[in-house]
């Protein structure tokens, strides 16, 4: 097969060509894109070259256009430039920071360690530069040093009517980040932070706590499907409090059970995790202590998928729970009978997992616990814990039945400073 022809702007790939343009074309908001026509078929070796011959014309236009815009801003007398600044814009921001070593392993520089971003966050980060893009590719590839606190908002506001509050807060925050590494790093020179103090309107938080029954009939459900590992993740969101990843990762200490505790250790961050075990709980994990003794099967790993005695991956694991907790909101009847082996519970229809953490911290406040113990124990922020509580537990006639219950208590007993 013959080499294809070179060609200026289009580069071959299993002889059929691309348009992939480097940083200085990406700098004037050029993107790759294949060459073919709207019914899908390529372009000829003539068909390319004429292309690229209109899309050079199309970039010197654009190049002359920016130095005689450029050359007007210029102070009267000053020599005219032979050629447009290097725009740096948003899109090489973003490329540089993702190049930054917070975008990889945690690691060591010199005696300096360098904390990396988590893999949540870092996939959050790119997926609101993906949305930033597609939602004003102009913008995008614009100078970062346009950027005021009014554009600012005005992106905001636009990706709000156009994609919802959640998605514009993302591009918001994750603009933030990038343009705070630049100024430090020196490759942005505004004198702030545009996207700092801008009074973004924040939506209400999902707070959403589980029953008493609706956790029994998610465990129930999970177990009457063949699933226990799913009722062992639930019972370890409510009685730990810990994310749904930190549970997917946890594995056993070596010293297992201290002083009463159960004692975890996180796969991925090496922290220790030790936790009072409760009796629900100890049940769940010696039976799946047992379920493995009879597969045959050794593993550290706290949780694992039994039908394949191998890690959850994280999708597959919230793809799997979302199964248990339908079913569990339809209900299962007996076979061949039209009676229930579980009845439904159709209140776990929007339950989420994350929704377990909340169901900790509000059963913990159910129980008296102070915002401080209940942190301890599931590492939210006393903020978090308070947002939680405020919106299940204030108007509670347990929690009034409890907190009037203590002052009763407290006002009938003696002072010590009286006599008798």
């Amino acid at each position: 097969m013959s080499k294809p022809p070179k060609i200026p702007l289009v580069a071959w790939r299993d002889g059929r060509p691309r348009f992939v343009p480097g940083a200085a074309l990406r700098a004037l908001g050029y993107k790759g894109e294949d060459l073919r026509h709207g019914d899908g078929t390529w372009y000829s070796v003539g068909e390319a070259t004429d292309w690229s011959l209109e899309r050079a014309a199309e970039i010197q236009r654009r190049r002359v256009a920016d130095l005689t815009a450029a050359n007007r801003r210029r102070p009267k007398g000053a020599r005219p430039l032979r050629q447009a600044p290097v725009v740096y814009s948003f899109a090489r921001l973003f490329e540089d920071w993702q190049r930054s070593p917070r975008w990889g392993e945690a690691t060591a520089v010199g005696k300096r360690d360098v904390k990396a971003y988590a893999l949540n966050t870092r996939n959050n980060y790119r997926q609101a530069m993906k949305t930033f893009e597609k939602h004003d590719p102009e913008f995008y590839h614009a100078a970062v040093a346009v950027l005021t606190p009014q554009l600012a908002f005005g992106l905001f506001e636009d990706l709000w009517e156009q994609r919802g509050l959640s998605s514009a807060r993302a591009v918001m925050a994750t603009l933030s980040a990038a343009i705070s590494w630049g100024r430090r790093r020196g490759r942005v020179t505004l004198a702030g932070n545009p996207c700092i103090g801008l009074g973004l309107t924040t939506p209400e938080p999902r707070v959403r706590f589980g029953t008493r029954e609706e956790i029994a009939a998610l465990v129930a459900t999970a177990d009457a499907l063949g699933r226990p590992e799913i009722g062992d993740m639930v019972m370890l969101g409510v009685w730990t409090g810990q994310r749904q990843n930190d549970r997917l990762a946890l594995v056993a200490h070596k010293t297992e059970l201290a002083r009463g505790r159960r004692v975890f250790r996180q796969k991925k961050t090496g922290a220790i995790v030790e936790i009072f075990e409760a009796p629900e709980l100890k049940r769940r994990l010696v039976a799946s202590r047992k379920r493995r003794e009879v597969a045959g099967i050794v593993d550290p790993q706290i949780v694992l998928d039994e039908r394949q005695w191998r890690p959850f991956k994280a999708h597959h694991y919230r793809h799997t729970f979302g199964e248990i907790r339908d079913q569990a909101a339809a209900g299962i009847k007996r076979e061949g009978s039209d009676e229930w082996r579980l009845a439904p519970c159709p209140s776990l229809a929007d339950f989420h997992d994350q929704d377990l953490r909340d169901t900790a911290v509000t059963w913990m406040g159910f129980a008296g616990a102070t915002i401080a113990q209940i942190c301890s124990v599931t590492g939210h922020s006393a903020q978090s814990a308070h947002t939680i509580l405020k919106h299940y537990l204030a108007q509670h006639p347990d929690m009034a039945d409890t907190a009037i219950g203590k002052m009763v208590a407290w006002f009938d007993e003696p002072d010590e400073g009286e006599s008798e």
